[in-house]
């Protein structure tokens, strides 16, 4: 299939830049069409969809980021801490707009090697809007597991 030019300033978009650090793809070589239908194809193994982990995540953040700094238990052995950042950050899909920055960390406190996930409001729309988790081994990529296995058995 041949890249159009969307396909490449999306990629241009998606890299790393003095807007978003690292980029959305960390070292994932695929392209985001590949990324997307493999993370749809785990929410469908285990019967999930996009909305309840948009759901999922859009609670914890929320109640994460009302604790103004301070550790949340939002579960038992889950824990959230919320990290201000002044300004914001551009979408790199064309016409999403601007997100606040900030950063709620969720953590798996239980756990010998406790999982942890980092929400942003730009996260929350990639994966609502686009359907897009991010490339793997970038700093903000949630797998799509790990939302349901650190929030699901509690709602």
């Amino acid at each position: 299939m041949k890249e159009t030019p969307e396909d490449k300033n999306l990629v241009t978009n998606l890299a790393a830049s003095k807007f978003s650090g690292d980029g959305f793809l960390g070292n994932d070589q695929r392209p985001v069409d590949e990324i997307i239908a493999s993370d749809l194809r785990q929410l469908a193994e285990i019967g999930r969809t996009v909305d309840e982990a948009v759901q999922l995540l859009s609670n914890a953040y929320e109640r994460t980021r009302a604790g103004l700094g301070d550790e949340v238990v939002l579960y038992p052995g889950i824990t959230g801490k919320f990290f201000e950042s002044m300004g914001r950050i551009p979408s790199p899909f064309r016409g999403d707009g601007v997100f606040e920055k900030g950063e709620a960390v969720v953590t798996d406190t239980d756990q010998a090697n406790s999982k942890s996930i980092i929400i942003t409001k730009l996260g929350l729309n990639l994966i609502e809007k686009h359907q897009f988790f991010q490339g793997i081994s970038s700093r903000y990529r949630i797998e799509p597991l790990a939302v349901f296995q650190l929030l699901s058995d509690h709602d």
